[in-house]
């Protein structure tokens, strides 16, 4: 079985639709029942500085009040036609402006964006949004220290040769809160009679679970290592290389994430019951903004590059 990667979806199931609580308290059954709660607009904010990033990004979006359903139907204006971005270190300013980029599904939505801003390792940013005729909402981070992607080939008792990927800092300035750790192997093959090359990647797995039939991957986490075995590497590599293919170059490739604390937060409340559904940009259920929704955070990486050989080594 060839390992992928699941699109997971961006719908948003919030709140529990079904209450007992006409059965508990004898209710009427003919009395009308409106789980709906009463509705403010709140600015919903997404932005995640990443040095690694040409460009930096700030999505906006109102949260709305809409339909009981799944997914809920829109009652209210979401899209922000009008706002002041900046970010501030010290005493620089940094201003954004808007302007219509393209999601991968096709989708066209309105961004914040700023292509002369690089955030910097252990350096604070505070985050400001304005809306005309509405107060202004706000959040600062700090950002992770650099790290320097490092992968080793250890042999354990267990005699089951392991890759051990760390950050390589023996001590952190402004430590993350999290870990994100994701290994490649990238093959340059000679197309059969003619003089072209391809590069496939290939993103390795942590296992495979017999259970539900599907590759496990890393996610972000608290520990500061991650371990991948050579026998799936080995398995990866060779199994999307055809017999007839030439393998003119192999190496397997590191990337390594550092996790603001926000960030880390944030994913883990969202994503933390390794659940199928995420929440939306304009229904954020949890919030790292003053006066808003959603999150401010950073996150800062590093990556590192060897022979595929390196870790074939018996």
């Amino acid at each position: 079985m060839r390992p992928a990667r699941i699109q997971e979806s961006c719908t948003n199931i919030s709140g529990l639709l079904l209450i007992l609580a006409a059965a508990l308290t004898g209710v009427a059954c003919e009395d009308d029942f409106n789980p709906r709660a009463d509705f403010s607009r709140r600015l919903a904010v997404f932005a995640i500085l990443d040095p690694v990033n040409p460009v930096q990004t700030v999505r906006l979006a109102w949260s709305y009040d809409a339909e009981v359903r799944i997914p809920p139907e829109p009652l209210t204006e979401r899209e922000v036609k009008e706002a002041q971005v900046r970010v501030i270190r010290g005493g620089q300013r940094y201003d954004f402006h808007d302007t219509l980029v393209t999601t991968e599904d096709g989708r066209s939505l309105v961004a914040w964006v700023n292509s002369d801003f690089a955030p910097q390792p252990d350096q604070e940013y505070r985050l400001e949004v304005t809306v005309p005729g509405h107060h202004t909402v706000t959040s600062a981070i700090t950002l992770p220290s650099r790290m320097y992607a490092r992968a080793e080939l250890v042999r354990p008792d267990t005699g089951v040769s392991v890759i051990r990927a760390y950050h390589g800092v023996p001590a952190f300035r402004t430590p993350p809160a999290g870990f994100y750790y994701r290994l490649w192997v990238e093959n340059t093959t000679l197309n059969p009679g003619t003089s072209d090359t391809l590069v496939l990647r290939h993103e390795i797995p942590l296992r495979h679970d017999r259970q539900t039939g599907t590759w496990v991957y890393p996610a972000p986490a608290r520990e500061e290592t991650e371990v991948f075995t050579t026998a799936i590497l080995k398995e990866i590599a060779e199994r999307e290389v055809a017999a007839s293919d030439s393998v003119l170059n192999r190496r397997v490739i590191l990337q390594t994430y550092a996790l603001e604390s926000n960030f880390y937060a944030w994913y883990k409340i969202v994503r933390g019951f390794d659940d199928p559904v995420s929440l939306r940009l304009d229904q954020a259920d949890v919030s790292f903004i003053d006066g808003g929704l959603g999150v401010f955070g950073g996150v800062i990486s590093d990556s590192a590059i060897y022979t595929y050989v390196r870790f074939m080594r018996e």
